[in-house]
């Protein structure tokens, strides 16, 4: 029988007591975790601000800046038709500001390169040539009802402060933004992993859903990372299935080896039931200062930049790891991360769920919901051996899973999981009557999860390679391949080439040199018959190599005009497709 680890969270004061000692050492153990490495990404500003809003809010913010930076004042939003004393009082601020009646400006950029642009005199014109006579606007502060700039992390340098606001306030916030900074480069980008896009079709986008910033965009085909847009929050690296988007504060190896050391040191000082704790390193860092020591032994905090920087390997490997449960503590999180984030924990409780159910992955908005958190009842499980260093996103969540699985006392076999819409491990099915083995879908994924024969026509896939991408479907000719999100449990199974579809080679009927499948060769026939080339005894010409096909076409006085010695014939297209 397994050993069954405590279940209650009211533990025996001695247990606890061993807990907190065995937290202590492990706490010691990591340390303090490093700062950001690698470039930084700098700005400068010289404090040419623009402000937009209606001409009263406009007047009491330069009145409160009172000449401290270069200002431009472009009124976008009308009076209200019920004038108050307070808009009337504006009225009087400010008197040598002048303003431009502007309604449809537009703002881009960030802070010390933004670009605001409108219609004057019906002419497209640039407002930073316009009012100061330079390229770029510094600052930008809106004071419209609804912001110009609509994300949920706006870019540096951008401030809404709108309707009720305190000019002094604000103008203090402008004052800060003038001089050079820098920031962290948060995020890096490999396109060579990335499963956007190819052969001009869109597949994966879940970088693009989960940024809440608009820091990351579709650019002809390929994502593109704007550094300076950049918050840092995470989503994306979490939403990336091949870890074409990875989160460089610290590295992602960098942060395995925490956890790993973490709870390595607890387990080994003696430590129970342990609880990785990942909290940012603003809102949650002050609730740990505040409130930490409250917490039980068994519960060991562990900071990062952001949660949402923190996925679906990190959760699974200290789980794999010894932790008996991984809790997301996010006091703020945007929309964008916590949908993002909202998904992945959904495909983590749908794997744990498969391999037994004792041990969970949680995201907690309330500190004060912790406290009431029961200890989850878990097999006692020897933890997963060090990894060495592997930054591997698929590479780590493959590892830990089957360490939880052959840990589970489940059979050996095909164990399949179904899984959430939308999630990014699953199959590809196939109709494999409709197949021509053409290999289009082959050459289009990007994770090489889709195989072809080297001696044989075949089709084969790896399960543990698919990231759902949706590419093979867009790109089949035939229309043939569908997508099934679900995890395969039995890394054997998961891990081996699986045959989709295998045919005997066609050989040319003139020289016998295989060249084609039998079903492509079916296929070209259909398509063709009617074609005046392939008509009658010239029928079997498709059932000819190239060679033997151009060689007979031109022994053949009738058609020796039709097609010159070494030109293809290429069937005719269908209708509806494109030149």
């Amino acid at each position: 029988m397994p050993t069954i680890l405590p279940t209650t969270t009211n533990l025996p004061p001695e247990r606890d007591a061993a807990d907190r000692q065995a937290r202590t050492v492990a706490l010691a153990v990591i340390g303090i975790a490093a700062g950001a490495g690698g470039p930084a990404v700098g700005y400068e500003s010289a404090g040419h601000t623009v402000i937009l809003g209606p001409e009263d809010r406009i007047r009491r913010l330069a009145a409160a800046l009172a000449d401290s930076v270069p200002l431009c004042a472009i009124v976008t939003q009308a009076l209200p038709e019920q004038i108050t004393a307070e808009i009337e009082a504006a009225a009087a601020l400010a008197p040598d500001l002048t303003l431009l009646q502007l309604p449809a400006a537009t703002v881009a950029g960030h802070l010390g390169h933004f670009r605001i642009s409108a219609e004057v005199g019906g002419t497209h014109r640039d407002i930073a040539r316009l009012a100061f006579a330079r390229e770029f606007c510094d600052i930008v502060v809106d004071l419209n009802d609804v912001p110009r700039i609509g994300h949920e992390l706006p870019p540096p340098g951008y401030l809404h402060a709108a309707p009720a606001f305190d000019p002094d306030r604000v103008a203090a916030a402008v004052r800060a933004l003038v001089g050079a900074f820098e920031k962290p480069r948060y995020v890096r980008l490999d396109p060579q992993l990335c499963a956007h896009s190819a052969n001009g079709k869109i597949g994966c986008t879940r970088c693009l859903d989960a940024c809440p910033a608009d820091a990351i965009r579709s650019v002809d085909g390929a994502i593109a990372l704007d550094s300076h847009l950049c918050h840092g929050a995470g989503g994306c690296a979490s939403a990336c299935p091949t870890g074409a988007i990875r989160y460089d504060c610290p590295e992602p190896e960098v942060l395995q080896a925490r956890v790993e050391r973490l709870l390595a040191a607890y387990l080994g000082a003696g430590g129970s039931a342990p609880r990785l704790l990942l909290h940012d390193a603003e809102a949650g860092a002050r609730w740990i200062e505040a409130e930490g020591q409250a917490l039980a032994g068994h519960w060991l905090p562990l900071q990062i930049e952001e949660i949402g920087a923190a996925g679906l390997d990190t959760w699974l490997q200290a789980l794999a790891r010894g932790a008996v449960e991984v809790v997301l503590l996010a006091p703020r999180l945007t929309d964008a991360v916590r949908s993002a984030l909202g998904r992945e924990l959904a495909v983590a409780e749908h794997i744990l769920k498969a391999v037994g159910g004792d041990r969970h992955v949680a995201l907690v908005e309330d500190p004060d919901q912790l406290a009431a958190r029961p200890t989850p009842t878990v097999r006692a499980m020897k933890p997963l051996a060090a990894h060495a260093g592997s930054s591997d996103k698929r590479a780590l969540i493959s590892a830990a899973t089957a360490h939880l699985y052959h840990n589970s006392g489940l059979p050996v076999g095909d164990l399949a999981v179904p899984l959430p819409a939308g999630a990014t491990f699953g199959t590809v099915d196939i109709d494999a009557a409709g197949c021509t083995l053409c290999n289009t879908c082959v050459s289009t994924c990007p994770v090489k999860a889709l195989g072809a024969g080297r001696e044989r026509p075949l089709l084969s896939f790896i399960e543990d390679r698919c990231v759902q991408c949706g590419l093979c479907v867009q790109t089949c000719p035939e229309r043939v391949l569908s997508l099934a999100a679900r995890y395969q449990l039995d890394p054997e199974v998961r891990t081996r080439p699986r045959t989709l579809k295998e045919e005997a080679p066609f050989e040319c009927i003139r020289c016998g040199k295989p060249f084609a499948t039998r079903s492509m060769i079916r296929t070209m026939q259909q398509r063709l018959a009617g074609h005046h080339m392939f008509a009658g005894e010239a029928a079997r010409r498709l059932e000819m190599c190239a060679d033997c096909r151009v060689i007979d076409i031109a022994m053949n006085e009738e058609d020796a005009g039709l097609v010159g010695l070494g030109e293809a014939v290429a069937p005719p297209r269908r209708p509806g497709s494109r030149q």
